[in-house]
């Protein structure tokens, strides 16, 4: 099983970038955001105040900066034969300063030079270390992630399957009397022991390789309700909102479960959420606008009478990123194509009362949406047994 991204799809992404700079005659690309780092170095790394950059020359050796801490494993992670390091952050000399610096005496005949994005503070800071040479943002390898290629869909189905187990996990442990973060700690190592086992290889990223949120109760109506020490009781809603990555890309299953019994207003309200959340997964074909298919969703919702009820979009594009764009709501009008990789995930919350959401990771193909979570929805299979 695939446990990461080859490292000549490395060398490829970077020769994409490479043919876009030429067309449009940028002398080259800075790149600084840490999950676009990710994507075209395979360094994972736990980002912190310490600056790791990429810069990308129209022709020419790319040349990565890293601070010495991150210095062996980017001999040993990484394509570039050219690697950089500094000691420490601040610094006498800032690293953004010493990079450009860096570059400028590389690449001495830049005229045009990019950014990846970042901070207004950092913009201002390289623009005016390049000047006179011209600096833009670029949003291309934002563009480049938003459809994946073979590798990251193998990946993410792979994910995808780990987060239907650790949802398994957890409609298997709860029990009333035990905490949310009890269940979590049990579910996530349990996960993470059997992805060891299966996969040997573990990349490790912001967020860990598995994990969630458990809400429980009356918790379960604020949709990132952080596990807490409250403890689980007989008759209430669990919503087990968990996710894994595999070579640093993610997947979500959530699915709203009741702890040993279920009413009918609970089992109500979960119909109708359950119902538009299939309706957004079948309308995430080629060719639909993310914004129809939200108000697919949502509108349902609101004629079903809990419009008042709703806190957030139906949506969003996964990869490396929990969230990142394509974004599912009426304000996105980006039209899907085959390789985008998507959550639905519409909920109802109602204060005082419950909170109800199922989340499932789809991926846009030519065809039918292939839906890689695929842990139960049914009413009986969602009643844990106490």
């Amino acid at each position: 099983m695939l446990t990461r991204i080859p490292k000549e799809v490395y060398a490829e992404r970077i020769a994409r970038i490479q043919e876009h700079l030429r067309q449009k005659a940028i002398s080259g690309l800075l790149v600084t955001n840490t999950y676009n780092i990710f994507y075209t170095t395979g360094l994972f790394h736990f980002p912190n105040e310490r600056p790791v950059a990429l810069f990308v020359p129209a022709a020419g050796e790319s040349i990565l900066f890293v601070p010495v801490m991150e210095l062996q494993e980017a001999k040993h992670q990484t394509i570039f034969q050219d690697i950089r390091d500094y000691f420490e952050y601040p610094g006498v000399v800032h690293p953004i300063d010493w990079m450009v610096g860096s570059i400028k005496q590389t690449y001495p005949k830049l005229s045009q030079v990019s950014i990846d994005g970042g901070s207004r503070e950092l913009f201002h800071r390289v623009r005016e270390l390049f000047a006179p040479t011209s600096l833009s943002v670029n949003p291309l390898i934002h563009e480049l992630r938003l459809t994946k290629d073979a590798h990251e869909v193998e990946l993410l189905r792979a994910a995808g399957q780990y987060s239907d187990y650790i949802v398994k996990r957890g409609t298997e442990v709860a029990a009333p009397g035990m905490s949310e973060l009890e269940m979590l700690q049990t579910i996530s190592g349990d996960t993470l022991n059997k992805m060891i086992e299966d996969l040997g290889d573990v990349v490790y990223v912001p967020g860990g390789p598995a994990g969630g949120l458990v809400p429980s109760g009356l918790r379960t109506a604020m949709p990132h309700a952080l596990p807490s020490a409250k403890r689980m009781e007989k008759g209430e809603t669990l919503i087990l909102s968990c996710g894994a990555n595999v070579g640093g890309y993610r997947a979500e299953c959530e699915r709203t479960c009741f702890i040993g019994d279920v009413s009918d207003e609970q089992a109500k309200v979960l119909e109708v959420m359950a119902t538009a959340q299939q309706m957004a997964i079948e309308a995430m074909r080629p060719g639909n606008k993310c914004s129809d298919i939200d108000a697919i969703a949502l509108d349902y919702i609101r004629k079903a009478g809990y419009g008042q009820y709703l806190l957030h979009r139906t949506g969003h594009g996964k990869g490396l990123e929990e969230h990142e764009a394509p974004w599912i709501e009426v304000g996105d009008h980006t039209v899907l194509r085959p390789g985008m990789v998507l959550s639905s995930e519409p909920g109802i919350y109602i204060e005082g009362f419950s909170g109800f959401r199922h989340s499932d990771t789809i991926i846009v193909t030519d065809d039918e949406p292939l839906v890689v979570t695929q842990f139960p929805k049914s009413l009986d299979q969602l009643i844990i047994n106490v």
